[in-house]
């Protein structure tokens, strides 16, 4: 028998009407660029962490499901200008026990949030890093009234500039378990609106 070639092609269309019409679920997952997967990948390995490790502030650690988070969002990504300090210092940072701990003083950084105009004090680790703790309109409903920190390298500093990713900010140690001491974000770290982005209360 001779092949005709129309036979193919309206096979062909009724296998595809076929196929579009069988029901499935279809999940469709936002595209991310490559900071927002490595912080979800970052989040997945620290529930693992505080799940796990021994030395993990989770008291109950076999109740323990996974950390919070809001929707990870890139304007919450700003770009700050960095003023430093005339002097570097060591500065003492209240503790949330009412105690005191020396932290070295870097300067300011400016910069600009939801049309709001923002200033913080910014402060380094003994390794150099650089330590923002904050608190902002989220406290105490749906974050922790403590406040969250952000922690990042040195090297972010670029020509008196840093870019500051609040989808980073996390909780202390101190939010979980009531035996860790824990610095309290200074005065001038309070930001007068509501930052959702980074660690929230579950």
């Amino acid at each position: 028998m001779k092949f005709n070639k129309w036979y193919l092609i309206i096979a062909l269309g009724l296998i595809a009407i076929i196929y579009m019409s069988i029901p499935e679920k279809r999940v469709f997952v936002p595209l991310q660029d490559a900071d927002s997967l490595q912080v979800i990948k970052d989040r997945a390995q620290k529930d693992i962490d505080f799940a796990q490790a021994e030395d993990s502030p989770i008291k109950d650690k076999s109740a323990f499901k996974q950390l919070s988070y809001f929707p990870y969002s890139k304007n919450y990504r700003i770009k700050f200008i960095v003023e430093r300090a005339e002097e570097i210092k060591k500065v003492h940072m209240k503790m949330n026990d009412g105690t005191e701990e020396e932290s070295i003083l870097f300067g300011k950084i400016k910069g600009n949030i939801d049309g709001k105009a923002i200033e913080l004090t910014l402060f380094q680790h003994e390794n150099g890093d650089f330590f923002l703790p904050f608190t902002d309109k989220t406290a105490p409903t749906e974050s922790y009234g403590g406040g969250r920190y952000l922690d990042f390298p040195l090297t972010k500093l670029s020509d008196n500039q840093i870019l500051i990713d609040f989808n980073l900010a996390y909780f202390p140690y101190c939010a979980y378990n009531s035996t860790y001491t824990c610095p309290v974000p200074p005065k001038e770290n309070e930001i007068p609106i509501r930052i959702p982005a980074g660690e929230k209360n579950p």
